[in-house]
C-alpha cells in the first residue's frame, strides 16, 4: 500500500504531462489516478464502512463529508446524470477523498516524512525540467512559447503556485539546518526563474508576498521599525519599476465587453495579455452574477455537481464566446456553479478551519519538521482559495500537493477542535 500511494504522487506529477502533453500514451491513462485512489479506498476505507468500524475523520473530516453530500444533493435536485456527477466529484473532490482514506491508512511518520521528501524531489527537478525545455525549443531555432515552460505541471499558472509553497519549503528546511544551505539557495534561485520568469508567470510576483507574510507572520511582527521600512521601501520601488514596465499597465475599459452580446474575444480589441487576463477575470464574475440572478435559487446548489465542468473533448477546442463559457474558464466561478454560493462559502470555511486546525497543531508537538509542515498549511490553504479566481487549484498537482500536505494532521489525531 505504500508503493501504491507512491506511485499515486508520480502520477499526480507526471500521467498528464506524458499523456497530454507528450502525447506518449492515450488520455485514457489519466484514469489509471482513480483506479490507485480506488485500490487503496477498498483497502483502508471500505473493510471499515462493511464492518461498521470508527472511521478517522478529524475535527474537519466531518466537514468534506458535508460538502461532498451537499453537491450530490444538488445533483439529485436539479437531476444531473450519473456520469456527470461522477466528473464532478472527481474534478473537485477526489484528493478530499483520498486525504479521507490517508488518515484511515495508519501510514507511520516514517513514511509520511519519506513521501515528502519525494514530493520535495519532483518539485526540485520541474525548474530543470524547464530549462530543457527552454532550451530544446531554442534548439529548434524558435523563441519558446512562455506557457510550455512549466515542467511536468502542464501549465505555468499551477506552476508559479505550487512552486512558491516549494521555497516556503526550502526556507524551512534552512532555518532547520538539515541540507547544506548553498544547495537550498541554488535551488530557490532556480524556482524563481524557471516558471515564473522563463514561464513568464506574473502571478507568481503577486501571490508570493502574500504567502510568505502568512506563513511567516510570528516573523514579520517582530520586525522593528527599520527592517520594516526597509521591506517597505522594497516593495513600493518593486510595484513602481514593474509599472514603468507595463506590467499594472492595465487600460481596460470593462463596458467594452457584453460577453456574447459583444465582442467574441477580448484577442479582437486588446493584445495585452496582462489586460486580457484581468478583463476575462472580471467577465467571469459577471456572468456568474447573470447566473444567480437568472435564477436565485442558484445560491444554494447552483445547477448540481457536474453540471459545469470540462470534459476532455470539450477542452481541447475551449474558446470563450458565451456567459457559460466564462463561467466555466475559472474554478471559482466553476465551483459556485456546481455547489452554489452557499457550497462555495462552505467549501472556503472548510479550508480555513484546516488552517486554524493546523496553526493551532503546530504549538502541540516537538517535532521541528511537523512544525514546518503544520505552518505552512495556511498559508496554503489561503492561497488555494486565492488561485481559484487566477488558476485551476482543482489539478492533480495542486490539489494532490495540499491535500497531502493536510494529511499531515492525521500524527496529531488527539488536538482539540
Amino acid at each position: 500500500m505504500e508503493r501504491i500511494y507512491l506511485i499515486l504522487m508520480f502520477l499526480a506529477f507526471f500521467i498528464s504531462w506524458i499523456a497530454d502533453e507528450l502525447t506518449l500514451l492515450p488520455h485514457f491513462f489519466t484514469w489509471s489516478i482513480e483506479l490507485f485512489i480506488l485500490i487503496l479506498f477498498i483497502n483502508f476505507l471500505l473493510p471499515k464502512i462493511i464492518f461498521f468500524k470508527k472511521i478517522s475523520l478529524t475535527p474537519f473530516g466531518t466537514s468534506l463529508l458535508f460538502i461532498m453530500t451537499y453537491g450530490l444533493i444538488g445533483s439529485f435536485i436539479y437531476f444531473v446524470d450519473f456520469y456527470s456527477t461522477a466528473l464532478g466529484v472527481r474534478t473537485f473532490f477526489k484528493y478530499a477523498v483520498l486525504f479521507l482514506i490517508f488518515i484511515n491508512s495508519n501510514f507511520t511518520k516514517k513514511f509520511y516524512k519519506k513521501m515528502f521528501n519525494y514530493w520535495l524531489l519532483l518539485m526540485a527537478i520541474q525548474p530543470i525540467i524547464v530549462i530543457i525545455q527552454y532550451l530544446s525549443a531554442l534548439g529548434g531555432r524558435s523563441l519558446p512559447h512562455p506557457d510550455a515552460m512549466a515542467g511536468t505541471l502542464l501549465s505555468t499558472s499551477n506552476g508559479a503556485l505550487v512552486t512558491i509553497i516549494f521555497i516556503i519549503c526550502l526556507i524551512d528546511l534552512i532555518n532547520q539546518n538539515k541540507i547544506n544551505k548553498y544547495i537550498l539557495y541554488l535551488f530557490i534561485l532556480l524556482s524563481i526563474t524557471a516558471i515564473p520568469i522563463l514561464g513568464e508567470a506574473n502571478a507568481f510576483f503577486y501571490f508570493l508576498p502574500i504567502i510568505l507574510f502568512i506563513r511567516y507572520f510570528d516573523f514579520f511582527i517582530n520586525f522593528n521599525f527599520k527592517k520594516i521600512s526597509l521591506v517597505l521601501s522594497g516593495l513600493i520601488i518593486f510595484v513602481y519599476l514593474s509599472n514603468q514596465t507595463g506590467l499594472y499597465n492595465l487600460d481596460v475599459n470593462f463596458s467594452d465587453f457584453r460577453l456574447s452580446k459583444g465582442k467574441n474575444s477580448l484577442q479582437t480589441e486588446y493584445d495585452d495579455t496582462i489586460a486580457m487576463s484581468v478583463s476575462e477575470r472580471f467577465l467571469s464574475l459577471v456572468a456568474i452574477s447573470n447566473f444567480i440572478k437568472e435564477k436565485p435559487e442558484r445560491i444554494m446548489f447552483g445547477s448540481g455537481l457536474g453540471s459545469y465542468v470540462f470534459r476532455y473533448d470539450t477542452r481541447q477546442n475551449f474558446v470563450i464566446s458565451t456567459d457559460k463559457d466564462y463561467i466555466i474558464k475559472f474554478s471559482a466561478t466553476r465551483l459556485i456553479a456546481n455547489i452554489g454560493v452557499v457550497g462555495f462559502l462552505i467549501f472556503c470555511f472548510i479550508l480555513l478551519k484546516i488552517s486554524y486546525y493546523a496553526y493551532n497543531a503546530s504549538f502541540r508537538t516537538q517535532d521541528k519538521f511537523f512544525i514546518s509542515v503544520f505552518r505552512i498549511i495556511p498559508a496554503f490553504s489561503i492561497l488555494f482559495i486565492l488561485s481559484m479566481f487566477y488558476s485551476e487549484p482543482f489539478e492533480d498537482v495542486i490539489a494532490f500537493s495540499y491535500w497531502f500536505f493536510v494529511s499531515s494532521l492525521y500524527y496529531l489525531p488527539n488536538i482539540s477542535k
